[in-house]
């Protein structure tokens, strides 16, 4: 069933869980949110570092590019690249997630996401990397525009290299959106248990997966919680 998830099952089982923990915990839902999303973020960067190393690569803003663990295959978003040399730019035009989020009423709970989850992902590969987000979608700006500052390519064929060997390697790198949404629906958890104990957070997630499974129905739920249940520390 792994297939049938996608960018609208990641983007809508977040906005749910913030949505149950604004209804259930009141105007303390957004600083939990960004905690939340800090929490994901960094284990999807530590899981990438994890795999750079086990390939003998250095943690280099060229192996982040390398080792990215999400694509939308299907190119529902759309994204061009800008500048190459000296700084590498790249420029989301538009964006799946804004999509789900404007959907499903949403937005204020996607802000939350873009505005921690990028930045916190690379620092769980490695903190002394930088990027800066120079406009978010999600925040009202046209665009998303994003500048990976220790990029360093010293042409555009060397950038081409490292797509394509990317490509190549996608296999063993990239999750599919089952193992993504079943990350955000553990990690935002486990973190609402911190801050709230694990009573509060059991009901912010059971009425987030009540909700899901309204919209998509009950056996996606049923597989998504039980694939929630892994090690998200591990990689495969």
């Amino acid at each position: 069933m792994a297939d049938q998830f996608y960018i609208e099952d990641h983007m809508l089982v977040y906005g749910l869980l913030g949505q149950a923990a604004e209804e259930i915990c009141g105007e303390k839902w957004k600083t939990a949110l960004a905690d939340a999303t800090v929490l994901y973020a960094r284990e999807r960067g530590e899981r990438m570092a994890l795999r750079c190393r086990r390939d003998g690569r250095e943690l280099s803003m060229k192996s982040f590019l390398l080792y990215s663990e999400l694509a939308d295959t299907r190119r529902l978003s759309c994204s061009r690249t800008t500048q190459i040399v000296p700084e590498y730019l790249n420029t989301v035009e538009h964006c799946a997630w804004v999509d789900v989020c404007q959907k499903y009423n949403i937005v204020k709970y996607g802000s939350v996401y873009c505005t921690w989850a990028d930045k916190n992902i690379l620092a769980g590969f490695n903190p002394q990397l930088r990027l800066e987000l120079r406009s978010v979608i999600m925040h009202g700006d046209r665009t998303c525009e994003f500048e990976w500052c220790d990029a360093g390519f010293e042409s555009e064929q060397e950038f081409r290299n490292l797509m394509k060997l990317k490509y190549a390697h996608a296999d063993e790198n990239i999750m599919d959106f089952l193992y993504h949404t079943a990350h955000v629906l553990s990690a935002v958890t486990r973190s609402f248990s911190a801050c709230w104990g694990e009573e509060k957070a059991e009901r912010i997630r059971e009425k987030a997966m009540q909700q899901y499974s309204n919209i998509m129905g009950a056996a996606k739920a049923s597989v998504l919680q039980a694939e929630a249940q892994q090690n998200f520390a591990e990689i495969r």
